[in-house]
């Protein structure tokens, strides 16, 4: 009977080279008390962290981290105008023919990577400059969150709709627009409030795909390097950012929860 080709040449192949592991010990400093904060006393030292001239500075790690924060807020209000069109578009849908419609295109939103349609816009923007990538990137990026976020506050919008008091506020003679603006927008508010986070989730993360495909140098593209490159104390350090950033993004929707939500603040008390 044949043996399956599971040589040791292949099993070498997977292993760590003595000397990369003796790098990893030491920028992780594994075995050591606080071992785990070595990588951050580098970068406050001003020392460049990595075991070979691909790794990063404090600073570089900063400017980096900067120009993707610069892409995300570009994206975020896209996303938004993404989500209210297609929340009204969505609408429209449902009351005609085209009602499918509101269902597919979320769909195939939800199963199309984000580098996909990077990858067809980056032949005509990565050499262009004057911010086209960074913009190209934004646009790509926040095309699906905004789905799934107008998808979600539609169907809030419609449920909300549906209600007595809506009808019984319209029978009392108030117009629609009042309606929506005093009494339903601020039912709908919650629902928007707990998409943020995924939506600023799935902003980060395709944010990742989008820089690196339009190949612009901030830290997404740092990330999928430093994973490619085995930087292993510079995926530690990136990875934290990227979940300091998410908490601080939570915590921001929160605040702002507390404040225009006053079932919020009635359920904390």
């Amino acid at each position: 009977m044949a043996m399956l080709p599971l040589t040791t040449e292949s099993d070498a192949k997977r292993q760590v080279s003595p000397e990369l592991a003796a790098s990893y010990k030491r920028d992780l400093g594994i075995g050591e008390p606080l071992g785990f904060l070595r990588p951050w006393e580098k970068l406050w030292r001003g020392e460049r962290l990595g075991t070979s001239a691909q790794g990063i500075t404090g600073d570089e790690l900063a400017r980096k981290l900067s120009g993707s924060v610069g892409v995300g807020l570009m994206a975020l209000p896209l996303a938004l105008a993404w989500a209210l069109g297609f929340a009204l578009v969505r609408t429209q849908w449902r009351k005609g023919r085209w009602a499918a419609l509101g269902d597919i295109v979320p769909a195939l939103a939800f199963g199309t990577p984000v580098f996909i349609p990077a990858l067809l816009f980056a032949p005509a923007v990565v050499e262009r400059g004057h911010m086209l990538p960074e913009l190209t990137a934004a646009l790509v990026t926040s095309l699906w969150p905004g789905i799934f976020l107008g998808t979600l506050v539609g169907d809030a919008l419609e449920t909300e709709l549906s209600r007595d008091y809506v009808r019984t506020a319209l029978g009392k003679g108030l117009s629609p627009g009042t309606v929506l603006r005093r009494h339903v927008l601020p039912n709908v508010l919650p629902a928007l409030l707990d998409a943020v986070g995924p939506v600023a989730t799935t902003l980060l993360a395709g944010s990742f795909a989008a820089e690196r495909v339009l190949g612009l140098p901030y830290f997404g593209q740092l990330y999928v390097l430093a994973v490619l490159n085995k930087q292993v104390a510079v995926v530690v350090v990136a990875t934290t950012t990227f979940a300091s950033l998410l908490v601080v993004v939570s915590l921001g929707v929160e605040v702002l929860r507390h404040v225009v939500d006053p079932r919020s603040r009635e359920a904390r008390a």
